[in-house]
């Protein structure tokens, strides 16, 4: 009889997963108002527009893995990124584990206790896909299966295009290591994609000219050099910021005493070198301006689990002089019981565990007035296509994001042969960044009579929608 042998690991991953999903299916999320929903939809009509395979904003990889769980509506696309979590969080405690690190079992808790990452589970972004290809990449190479990690990480760019900056990780490490027959597998997901695509975009090249970010400037602006070394606090927050710093010091300070000697250990290389490369080019990236940076503390989410790895060797750093067991044992129960807790408290600023953690205002905003007002005073017009650019407005009215008869964004509403009586709702945030047209062009423009306007108070942002109608 064949005897089923359960690690306690793999349990724990289970129950990790089947409570992500109940908090999913009873949480009316989508984790943000805008890419996490613009990714969604991507996925969802990628049957009816093939050539979504090989889009390069949506990420191919992306796509190709979600899109048979985005056929089943949003919650579709959040099992996806439970999983995704779930896994990223069983096979960070395996890499601790193959690089000899004591007590891997509190990366479950650095993982899904670091406030930002575990709010966005719940969405269709694609840092949780990323997280769980570096970490399983990284788990091959420390189990001395090099091709499957380099193959596998090869895939990394068309997930997100930080992926680049990892492959320079891997490809530094093989030439500190001198196997330089090992570097050509770092191409193999770049050359499949490119030769694939290339009877779409008829150039083989796509994989790079087609990169959406490859220019350099930002509608978005830019700030100070060091802006995410706070918006990491805003990501992980302070215990396990704090275990981070020490463990990122410790493995410094190993690579100084050692003369450089261990460069090539994985623990310097691959798990400090893909923190360190990613978090300071988004640094640089928004101080300049360039590559459309955001400044978005999110793009973080996806070395969350070289993060975790680094704050576990935090504690490790701290709790080794301890000889005493029962000291040691406490330490460990205080940092569990500080991480947990952390989140929960109130705080000036930084992502809080209560009840409003997964609310977002402006789709509520859209469900319970824009909508309803749409489909009592204009539901004939609704079959024209709508003008719009807040993603979220496909969804609450079941209309085709990407078919131009259904759906029109706001950038085309003064250059359009626009119907009578066609709808177009303007929002204070996309219509302004994306469509480039502000409220006043509307109201001025005589062509367009204002229907109603709606607005919610959001802390520091007025959330406006405004509702116009074309005139005959």
């Amino acid at each position: 009889m064949l005897k089923l042998k359960l690690h306690t690991e793999v349990v724990l991953t289970f129950l990790v997963f089947i409570l992500l999903l109940f908090i999913g299916f009873n949480t009316d999320t989508t984790g943000d108002a805008g890419d996490s929903i613009v990714h969604y939809l991507y996925s969802h009509y990628s049957f009816t527009y093939p050539q979504f395979f090989f889009h390069h904003w949506a990420k191919p990889v992306f796509v190709l893995l979600t899109s048979p769980f985005a056929q089943f509506g949003f919650k579709g696309i959040v099992v996806f990124n439970s999983l995704c979590a779930a896994l990223t969080a069983l096979f960070t405690f395996y890499t601790a584990r193959n690089l000899k690190i004591k007590n891997a079992y509190l990366v479950f808790v650095f993982i899904f206790f670091a406030p930002l990452y575990f709010k966005l589970i719940f969405s269709g972004l694609t840092e949780y896909l990323f997280g769980l290809f570096l970490i399983l990449s990284i788990y091959f190479y420390t189990q001395a299966k090099p091709i499957r990690a380099l193959i596998l990480i090869s895939f990394l760019p068309l997930v997100r295009s930080e992926g680049l900056l990892i492959l320079g990780i891997f490809g530094f490490l093989l030439l500190l290591k001198r196997n330089f027959r090992l570097i050509p597998f770092l191409a193999t997901g770049q050359m499949l994609y490119a030769f694939a695509g290339a009877f779409y975009y008829h150039d083989v090249l796509w994989v790079f000219n087609k990169i959406p970010y490859a220019n350099l400037g930002s509608p978005y602006g830019k700030g100070e050099l060091l802006d995410f070394v706070h918006r990491l606090n805003y990501v992980i927050e302070k215990p396990i910021y704090l275990l981070l710093v020490i463990g990122s010091a410790a493995v410094l300070f190993s690579l100084v005493k050692s003369r450089l000697k261990t460069l090539t250990d994985e623990k310097a290389m691959l798990i400090l070198g893909s923190f360190v490369v990613v978090f300071v080019a988004h640094s640089i990236f928004w101080w300049l301006g360039i590559f459309n940076s955001m400044g978005l503390p999110r793009v973080l989410n996806g070395i969350i689990p070289v993060i975790a790895i680094l704050a576990l060797i935090g504690v490790e750093t701290i709790s080794s002089p301890i000889k005493n067991n029962i000291l040691k044992n406490s330490l460990l129960v205080i940092v569990v019981l500080v991480v947990c807790y952390f989140p929960f408290t109130q705080r000036p600023e930084g992502v809080v565990f209560n009840s409003e953690l997964f609310t977002i205002n402006e789709n509520k905003l859209i469900d319970e007035e824009v909508v309803p007002f749409l489909k009592k005073e204009s539901p004939a017009d609704l079959k024209k296509p709508v003008y719009f650019s807040h993603p979220y407005i496909s969804m609450a009215l079941a209309i085709d994001y990407f078919n131009p008869n259904t759906h029109r964004e706001m950038q085309h509403v003064f250059t359009d042969t626009i119907l009578p009586e066609t709808i177009v709702i303007w929002d204070e945030w996309y219509s302004v960044m994306e469509g480039g047209v502000s409220l006043e062009q509307l109201k001025a423009d005589k062509l367009f009579t204002l229907l109603n306007t709606f607005e919610r108070q959001e802390q520091n942002r007025l959330i406006t929608f405004a509702v116009f109608k074309r005139n005959h």
